[in-house]
């Protein structure tokens, strides 16, 4: 019994014996068989690591003298080895590098997952020369299945050093290339290094810029800070533009990366033991002495300031003319009880008839509020003193054209979207009126200069007009695609989605010549003008079809133009500013006019006149600004206000009361005429009647002295200036 216990005691150790042994050779089993079925290829481990610094032989502990380099899966052998390369065995697919990018013997072999190098050879004695190493292993190597390295989507690098790493990084390549064009607009910027570099180094070393304007001007990044990034374990720098702006179209786009300079004074770009980044022995460098510096595949290097260069071109983006479907009609807001109750039209910025104006600087925008003033004339008393800035600007780059949506959402406080060209990112930013978030941008224009919004009640169609001053066109966007009940708006997950750009709407007119300033005939829905400066003239649009009524040649560089009627549509005017040329160096105001044949005996009727009528010099100083009154012309009571242009005259210091005289019957003779001058200061750019009823007090953007000048234009009172930050041009929500 004891013996069979015994026994039995003996049996069941042998069991537990057997179990231990037979639970290591399970797990292997099962992990070899993970192993085997892995799909992807990844590396696992590199040795030497990534930076270490090892001795000539490769004796270092974990080394045995040999590079090794392992992956998830066993790697397709022929991608590795090429027996017909006698020099070092290995495929174009797998590089060992010196610091100036020669390839160095060996003996290559594959086990499996394993790829081992051993650079030690009769040639060089078994050791290294002192000095810096690559192995670079490219994405198309594969594994057995056929999966790339890393989906295919980068290679694997890794460096090491024989002795201390004093060497400087090198540069090996750039993405794009230095001068390549055709370049999309969201294209990564990546510069490839031989070795790390540190994250720290890159933050103020590196800038992206539009070269084409001067200054040039910088490029935003992704995530709204300096979008340079590293990949592939700091060997690649990496540039991401912002995707709400990417590169402006056919424009040249520099990355500039600061090396060490010849003073040893700036902060250059650094690998991670610190060494500067400079012109190094890696590249085949050739001097060009008339412009002083070095030149390279991958671009040019400033020797005494330590700045590497690179430049590349984007492409052009010009939407094809297509035809537009209906889109949302005009919005009709609460009915109007009296001109001065609350809340009339638009948005918070707009409210009581329009209490703010839109100001523009250099960069940004921001709202002059008008509501004290207004408060005190309505208790009989003028104080333009007690006009103020609401809040401090707004960024958005750099705002030169201006527009409100006439759509509103009576749900929401009469909120509207805001047009904003930005000259910066050629791009129009999409703000939200409440708060001036940029919700958007519209992208695709080459040099935009101005905006204006028309609304076809026939068609029930809202329409952008935006003009592009190199393409020599305008682009007509179709507002369907716009949400005009504001209560999800912004609710997408990015700016970028919060305003659908649908681009297959678009419409591109082909005018004159660098058109600037576009204006659309707001009050009778039917025209858009925009001012051609290049060629000196004028092309008048139909809204109903965007088709080109006519193109007519006006003074010297039209810059500015803007409509007004007469007799509810008898007599069509629009005026333009000339800022002057070789023939009237001073500038001109130029009279377009359209009288169509109209029944009901309106002004005009029985004619049919469209062109321009006289040119006008007058009192004028090289204008860039002019407004028309047509937005408080009163259909109800006929003229009720005179017809009435201001002009600002930005080679001096006044403003031009122009208006038109109306003599004969029907209209037969209709010319401009100067009713007064008001000095405002030096170099006023632009000048409105007030936008709040009775329309009676007169603005003036003073770029002279960055100032807003107020005053009554019926009295011989000096203007009050009041200073709000470098005004240069601002907008009322009636400017079209």
């Amino acid at each position: 019994m004891n013996r069979i216990v015994v026994a039995g005691a003996v049996a069941l150790a042998v069991t537990g014996a057997l179990a231990v042994g037979l639970m290591p050779a399970d797990a292997r089993a099962k992990k070899k068989a993970r192993f085997q079925n892995e799909k992807n290829l990844v590396v696992t481990l590199a040795t030497p690591t990534l930076n270490q610094e090892v001795l000539p032989d490769l004796s270092d502990p974990g080394l045995n003298g040999v590079i090794e380099i392992r992956f998830s899966s066993p790697l397709r052998k022929r991608d590795i080895i090429n027996n017909q390369n006698a020099f070092n065995r290995l495929t174009e697919r797998v590089e060992f590098l010196d610091s100036t990018f020669n390839r160095l013997p060996g003996t290559p072999t594959v086990r499996r997952n394993r790829f081992i190098f051993n650079p030690r050879t009769a040639e060089n004695g078994g050791v290294l020369a002192q000095g810096q190493y690559t192995v670079n292993v490219r994405r198309n190597v594969r594994n057995r299945r056929g999966r790339a390295l890393n989906l295919g989507q980068r290679d694997f690098t890794t460096t090491f050093s024989v002795g201390t790493d004093v060497y400087n990084p090198v540069l090996r390549r750039m993405s794009p290339l230095d001068g390549q064009t055709n370049i999309g607009l969201q294209q990564k910027l990546i510069a490839s290094f031989n070795e790390p570099i540190d994250p720290s180094s890159v933050i103020s070393s590196i800038t992206v810029q539009d070269g084409s304007t001067n200054p040039p001007t910088p490029i935003p990044g992704a995530g709204g800070g300096t979008g340079v990034t590293l990949s592939r374990n700091g060997f690649d720098v990496v540039f991401t533009p912002d995707p709400c702006f990417g590169y402006p179209p056919r424009t040249t786009v520099q990355f500039l990366m600061q090396g060490q300079d010849a003073l040893g004074q700036a902060s250059p770009v650094t690998d991670v033991f610190g060494n500067a980044f400079t012109r190094d022995a890696g590249l085949q460098w050739s001097f060009n002495a008339a412009a002083g510096i070095w030149e390279s595949p991958n671009g040019t290097f400033d020797d005494t300031t330590g700045i590497f260069r690179t430049q590349f071109v984007t492409k052009g983006v010009t939407p094809p003319p297509q035809a537009l479907p209906p889109g949302s009609p005009m919005m009709l807001g609460q009915p109007i009880a009296s001109p001065c109750s609350a809340a009339l039209f638009l948005a918070p910025s707009c409210f009581a008839t329009g209490r703010v104006l839109l100001a523009m600087t250099t960069t940004s925008i921001y709202e002059i509020d008008l509501t004290g003033f207004i408060q005190r004339f309505n208790q009989g008393i003028t104080d333009f003193s007690l006009i103020s800035t609401i809040d401090p600007p707004v960024r958005v780059g750099r705002p030169i054209g201006l527009v409100t949506d006439p759509r509103f959402d009576p749900n929401n406080g009469y909120h509207t979207f805001m047009y904003v060209v930005d000259q910066r990112t050629a791009t129009v930013a999409v703000l939200d009126s409440r708060n001036l978030q940029t919700l958007g941008r519209f992208s695709g224009f080459s040099s935009p200069r101005d905006i204006s919004i028309s609304t076809d009640l026939s068609l029930a169609r809202t329409t952008m007009y935006v003009s592009d001053f190199a393409a020599n066109s305008l682009v007509a966007l179709d507002m369907q695609g716009l949400t005009v009940n504001f209560s999800g708006q912004p609710g997408a997950a990015s700016p970028c989605d919060a305003i659908k750009d649908n681009a297959a709407r678009r419409r591109v007119i082909q005018v004159g010549d660098g058109p600037t300033r576009v204006a659309a005939d707001s009050f009778l829905l039917g025209r858009v003008a925009t001012a051609n400066t290049l060629d000196s003239s004028v092309t008048i649009v139909n809204v109903t079809d965007d088709s080109v009524r006519g193109t007519f040649d006006v003074g010297s560089n039209p810059v500015d133009l803007d409509w007004s009627i007469v007799g509810f549509g008898g007599i069509r005017p629009c005026m333009i500013a000339n800022q002057g040329g070789l023939n009237d160096p001073d500038g001109s105001v130029s009279l377009y006019l359209q009288a169509p044949p109209l029944s009901g005996g309106f002004l005009g009727a029985g004619q049919n006149r469209d062109g321009i009528e006289s040119t006008f010099i007058d009192k004028i100083k090289n204008p860039t600004g002019i407004w028309g009154n047509q937005q408080w012309l009163n259909p109800f009571t006929g003229n009720s206000i005179p017809i009435v242009w201001y002009v600002a005259n930005t080679g001096g210091r006044t403003v031009l009361d122009l208006r038109l005289n109306i003599t004969g019957l029907f209209g037969v003779s209709v010319t401009p005429t100067a009713a007064q001058t008001k000095d405002v200061g030096p170099n006023p750019s632009f000048a409105t009647l007030d936008p709040f009823y009775p329309n009676a007090f007169l603005f003036a953007a003073v770029s002279g002295t960055g100032s807003l000048a107020a005053m009554d234009p019926n009295r011989p009172i000096p203007p009050t200036n009041i200073f709000v930050g470098q005004l240069r041009r601002y907008a009322t929500c009636f400017t079209h």
